[in-house]
């Protein structure tokens, strides 16, 4: 706790001045890991921090409050880094320009990842890539690197989460804020500083007006790159994630993806063809294109005009003439859990709110485009939005809201934005939005959130408290996409979160599906209604096969993880990761040995391992083997896979 009392933590400018240069009062209070910091500025500005301590893992959390207690507009506030802290790290000489190139080994590097592009390399870092000669993720001495988001949406492009390591040691942050963010990370000889903001913050606030800014969570560790992910998982799982918790669900879910478009009739015959077949999913997930008073049935999203109905969330009776009431009630009697599709915040100009209330909507300054946002900063469009979704989750028993945005609402905000206000739109919508999923799951006890924009473009700490990402990546949209994709994926959005989700294509193909398993998984063979769905005995089959296999795995993705492989979108290598369950002493290896790769046996470096224990490898696919936990220290897991495109599973435990 001591870091948190003799630390500021923040700064900012008050009246174009430091504001700790300024007069202020302080009022400090500590309630066990927990501290609350109140400070009083000249002309009313009160800022109170709340700090708090994650003994378990020696991690800290806060975020600011501001507020204008006075009866006038408050002097102009800007340079608020909600985090502006300096950290020791061990010491590092200034950068010496010479023939040889530094050792790698010992730079200060930056974990930085990429964001959601649509791309097989997203939310990793080639932390070691050069360019003119120079590491462009190392950080030397005097320098300063800087990060910001894409568009308004906080993992677009660029992801919220950074791992500051030298030579055994380091930090991961991670920003708190749905919105656009921005951080710079500077290297002293024997320190490190982390600063970050809501990027375009330059405002005074009306009197009696306050808001709330972005968190910051930093997590000190001793050890190796990896072992620090799994610290920061264990920290995700255990005090973040809503999973296992209270009335939630234990494990991300199975899902049978359907198109909401698809007519009911064909809608209950696949719900039907799941329980007499006995297939062990356990949500119904129903995608868009089922609102719109006047939407027509559409075999799948690439037909009709469902997407001009956004915003109007009646139910179709032209689709569903019962109102989804009756798949709701086929779901639930078939043993499953209903999960459907919205998208509150994007709203088209022509549907039927947008018009009667054009006061809840923000626009840009593009004539051509259709788009509204609807203005989570403002109480009557917050109490519409609420009650909408309400109403639904209430009459449908939905048991996962699923919350999708598919546009940048930057150009929104900054429009929208007097010329004294920089940023208080975005604030406002922001908060207004933590609000709504707060009272969501507050007044649902069993509700999960699905959150997906375009994919995995608003994955921050933030939303990872309230919600689980079920589809990290529009790269998996297309029935037969890249299926390395999934296991690159596999690789990097594990370092960051023990929780999220993928999708299996459309392809009955060992390959392609044990590719797809992850923490939670969407099926999508039953998705369009151009498909037949279990109208073979081998299409059962293979269904059943898999996601039973599945389910058996499931449990070991939010464990441990530990990649055996660099990430490679190359089809001439292989694919290989662990996950390790050290309460239980067991876990899992999948082992990918892609079409091209020239090799037919690899050798694996296993973590977490017991060297005095013995160890019983089952095959998935049939047969079991012994190897001692010193050979597997000193040698490797040997693995030989004669075909090519190979999907293989191993679990293991100690003997």
């Amino acid at each position: 706790m001591e870091f948190l009392k003799n630390n500021k933590r923040f700064s900012f400018k008050l009246g174009g001045l430091n504001a700790w240069d300024l007069d202020f009062k302080s009022e400090i209070t500590c309630n066990g890991n927990e501290i609350i910091s109140v400070y009083h500025f000249n002309a009313g500005i009160k800022i109170t921090n709340i700090a708090k301590k994650y003994d378990k893992f020696g991690a800290y959390e806060w975020v600011n409050y501001i507020e204008n207690t006075s009866d006038k507009p408050s002097e102009m506030i800007s340079d608020f880094w909600d985090c502006d802290c300096t950290l020791p790290l061990k010491h590092e000489e200034n950068r010496k320009w010479e023939a040889y190139l530094p050792n790698a080994k010992y730079a200060t590097k930056i974990y930085a990842p990429t964001g959601s592009v649509w791309s097989k390399t997203e939310f990793h870092c080639d932390v070691d890539t050069m360019r003119d000669s120079i590491r462009t993720n190392h950080i030397c001495p005097g320098d300063t690197k800087e990060y910001s988001a894409s568009g308004g949406r906080s993992s677009e492009e660029r992801a919220p989460f950074f791992n500051v390591h030298k030579d055994g040691e380091g930090y991961i942050f991670a920003i708190g804020w749905t919105g656009q963010w921005k951080c710079q990370i500077s290297r002293e000889n024997d320190s490190v500083t982390f600063q970050s903001k809501i990027e375009d913050t330059f405002f005074r606030l009306m009197p009696g007006e306050k808001i709330r800014t972005s968190s910051v969570v930093i997590m000190p560790y001793h050890g190796d790159v990896t072992e620090s992910h799994n610290k920061w998982r264990r920290l995700v799982k255990e005090n973040f994630s809503l999973i296992g918790k209270k009335e939630r669900d234990k494990n991300g879910p199975l899902c049978a993806g359907i198109w909401g478009g698809m007519k009911t009739q064909s809608v209950l015959e696949r719900i039907d063809a799941i329980k007499k077949n006995g297939l062990p999913f356990e949500y119904v997930w129903m995608d868009a294109g089922w609102y719109g008073i006047d939407t027509k049935p559409t075999p799948d999203e690439f037909e009709g005009d469902w997407g001009c109905h956004t915003g109007d969330w009646r139910v179709s009776p032209l689709v569903h003439p019962q109102g989804l009431k009756d798949v709701s009630k086929a779901v639930h009697d078939a043993g499953m859990k209903f999960l459907l599709w919205f998208e509150p915040e994007r709203v088209i100009r022509t549907t039927p709110t947008a018009i009667a209330h054009p006061e809840y909507f923000l626009s840009n300054d593009n004539p051509y485009d259709d788009n509204r946002l609807l203005n989570l900063g403002n109480p009557e469009a917050w109490e519409y939005c609420f009650k909408t979704l309400s109403d639904l989750i209430e009459e449908l028993h939905i048991d996962c809201y699923r919350q999708d945005f598919n546009f940048s609402p930057l150009a929104f905000w900054r429009k929208n934005d007097a010329p004294d206000r920089n940023g208080i739109t975005e604030i406002k919508h922001i908060n207004g939005m933590y609000r709504l999923w707060d009272a969501l799951l507050q007044k649902f006890p069993h509700l999960i959130i699905d959150n997906c924009a375009s994919g995995g473009r608003r994955i921050d700490i933030e939303t990872l408290r309230r919600s689980i990402p079920l589809w990290r990546s529009d790269l998996q949209c297309p029935a037969n996409y890249d299926i390395e994709g999934s296991q690159c994926h596999n690789q990097s959005f594990n370092l960051w979160m023990p929780y999220s989700g993928t999708g299996s294509g459309r392809g009955y193909d060992e390959y392609r599906i044990r590719s797809a398993y992850a923490a939670a998984l969407t099926t999508n063979y039953s998705f369009s209604e151009r498909e037949a769905f279990c109208d073979t005995e081998e299409k059962v089959h293979f269904i059943k096969k898999y996601t039973e296999e599945y389910l058996k795995v499931r449990p070991y993705f939010s464990e441990d993880f530990y990649p055996l492989t660099e990430l490679s979108e190359k089809l001439d290598v292989w694919c290989a990761m662990q996950f390790n369950r050290p309460d239980q002493n067991d876990g899992i290896v999948q082992v990918f040995r892609r079409e091209n790769a020239p090799y037919e046996t690899a050798c694996f470096a296993l973590r977490g391992i017991n060297e005095s224990a013995d160890y019983l490898f089952t095959d998935a696919d049939g047969g079991a083997f012994t190897v001692s936990g010193t050979e597997l220290v000193n040698s490797g897991l040997k693995i030989t896979v004669p075909d090519k495109r190979k999907a293989k599973i191993y679990f293991y435990k100690t003997v």
